[in-house]
């Protein structure tokens, strides 16, 4: 398994030195928040100059799109979502990011009082700009599922799944976070019934804390990727700014669970 660990785009100062401390700690590779990316006034160059000089490769991305970027409701701007999609797929492509994980749940919650069923168009429609702008990039997207304290739809594992199967592309597929399935109450079994279209994990430990500090049942979630021979890229999401012997006690507890040498 592969191990990465998250961090926001604070200013590229802090962010090379939060890079090397989840280098010192073991990571393999650095999960980084796409939106932020987008924003950087020199553009793609900046972006491509500042990735290729941090000490892990950013292999996953999330923070998919900006939070005033609306995927549902009355005040959707295609043509924006359209460029957005366009100079994200770009952005991956011009610094070799495998996959991007799509949560967005500020951008993808139905607002009150607006149709589900309309919303639940709305998000066909963007996920299927999603693959559009995404097909040949050389990077996936996983829908991720969120949990009730934060989204209002695209909850549950298998929801997930049906918005990826209904836009039915090889470029959008399905991200899992174990913080999320965890509050929504989703049984680790779960994954089981969806092997070929999970593409990458996240995790965090009860309450959003570094791995091994809780109770969540990380046995059981390793015997569900094994089953589903899932062996690839899994990251440290936490929302808070970790010690640098935080980040090495979680990658150290991690690699109790997922041994260095079945890393490829």
């Amino acid at each position: 398994m592969l191990l990465g660990y998250a961090a926001p785009l604070e200013t590229p100062e802090t962010l090379s030195s939060v890079c090397d401390s989840v280098a010192r700690a073991g990571f393999d590779f650095f999960f980084f928040f796409l939106a932020p990316l987008s924003l950087l006034e020199g553009g793609l160059s900046e972006a491509g100059r500042l990735l290729s000089s941090l000490s892990l490769p950013c292999l996953v991305a999330q923070s998919f799109v900006p939070r005033d970027l609306r995927l549902t409701g009355p005040d959707v701007d295609e043509q924006r979502v359209k460029s957005y999609l366009a100079l994200a797929a770009e952005l991956c492509h011009a610094v070799g990011m495998r996959k991007a994980v799509f949560g967005a749940a500020w951008s993808r919650n139905v607002p009150d009082g607006w149709d589900r069923a309309v919303a639940r168009d709305q998000l066909i429609d963007a996920f299927t700009w999603t693959a559009d702008a995404f097909d040949g990039s050389g990077c996936v997207v996983g829908i991720e599922p969120q949990n009730i304290k934060e989204a209002n739809i695209v909850r549950t594992l298998d929801e997930a799944v049906e918005y990826a199967r209904t836009v039915d592309r090889d470029s959008v597929k399905v991200a899992i976070d174990s913080y999320h399935l965890e509050e929504e109450g989703t049984p680790l079994a779960e994954i089981g019934l969806y092997g070929e279209w999970i593409v990458h994990v996240q995790t965090a430990d009860t309450g959003r804390q570094h791995p091994g500090t809780g109770s969540f049942d990380y046995q059981t979630l390793a015997q569900q990727l094994a089953s589903i021979g899932y062996d690839d890229t899994l990251s440290v999401e936490v929302m808070h700014r970790l010690t640098e012997p935080e980040i090495a006690a979680s990658q150290a507890f991690l690699r109790t669970i997922w041994p260095a040498q079945s890393a490829h």
